[in-house]
């Protein structure tokens, strides 16, 4: 990705196998827009979970021009520690991938559009008297 990615870890500690699970699908959202602008990721655990079922809360936030905001939320409740949250970061930025996707469309003007029902023709009945 052109721009440095922010992460930011709440009641997460830090680890690398997560920061470069980040960074590589930050860098393949790339192949969905190439004028992603900024990148802030949030990475939490909840307070109320965090002995027991290690709750964690995604957010992905990019802007693209001209100044669209594309925000994804991403939760878990599955027990574990690495696997669970490396699940939840790969939901999210697949999400993200499909908004950012659908954005190029529609800026491009490929989006699908409802087709015109055509009104129905009827032929003239004629008197067979």
């Amino acid at each position: 990705m052109r721009v440095p990615i922010e992460i930011t870890y709440r009641n997460v500690s830090k680890r690398d196998d997560i920061e470069q699970l980040i960074h590589d699908k930050a860098e393949k959202l790339n192949d969905f827009h190439d004028g992603i602008v900024s990148c802030r990721i949030s990475i939490e655990l909840d307070q109320e979970s965090k002995k027991s079922l290690n709750l964690y809360h995604i957010r992905i936030g990019l802007r693209v021009p001209p100044g669209k905001e594309l925000v994804v939320h991403q939760k878990s409740g599955e027990p574990g520690t690495g696997e669970a949250l490396r699940t939840v970061i790969t939901e999210a930025f697949k999400t993200m991938g499909r908004q950012l996707k659908k954005l190029k469309q529609k800026q491009r003007g490929h989006v699908k559009s409802r087709a015109e029902i055509p009104e129905p023709f009827m032929e003239p009945v004629m008197d067979m008297e």
